[in-house]
């Protein structure tokens, strides 16, 4: 693999845009980019590019879908704590360092902070919920399918009971 591949030889370790922390994704950095110019998607051996949303309140936290993203924004600008938040498109870009030796990680943002109207922010809450009330054992974001699952013998099972109304 050559040197100039490798994130700790294209970025500066610790940048962050607004200055959020990156501890809480182990980021070697979080560095603004224009949406045509974000890395595509790619899964290697040592090299992942993963798209979905970045959202910043003092560290930075990736996922892979909207919805999610937005119910921890929303949580999040609930506590007193919290003096400002954004949502914004994203690309989680881990990559094996040899130099190093270990994985490195940087978070690409794009765009400006995404907005919802109150209306829209309520039906991406609603797709939250629903996701975790089908899959309430799951740590993962599975999007919606209508159906419960359940964990049978360590292997998720969906069931026929409907998911909805929440």
């Amino acid at each position: 693999m050559a040197h100039g591949s490798n994130l700790c030889a294209q970025h500066v370790a610790g940048a962050s845009w607004y200055g959020n922390g990156l501890d809480a994704g182990s980021y070697l950095a979080a560095v603004r980019a224009e949406t045509d110019a974000l890395p595509r998607s790619c899964s290697q051996d040592d090299h992942i590019v993963r798209h979905g949303y970045g959202v910043g309140f003092g560290q930075w936290f990736f996922f892979y879908d909207l919805a999610p993203a937005l119910a921890f924004s929303r949580s999040a600008r609930m506590s007193l704590d919290c003096r400002g938040i954004g949502v914004y498109q994203a690309v989680h870009e881990l990559r094996f360092c040899h130099r190093h030796n270990t994985d490195e990680r940087v978070l690409h943002l794009a765009g400006p902070s995404i907005t919802t109207t109150d209306e829209d922010q309520v039906a991406h809450l609603k797709r939250f919920v629903q996701g975790v009330k089908e899959r309430p054992w799951s740590a993962a974001w599975h999007s919606p399918t209508g159906y419960i699952t359940d964990y049978n013998n360590g292997r998720p099972v969906q069931t026929k009971r409907r998911s909805l109304p929440l």
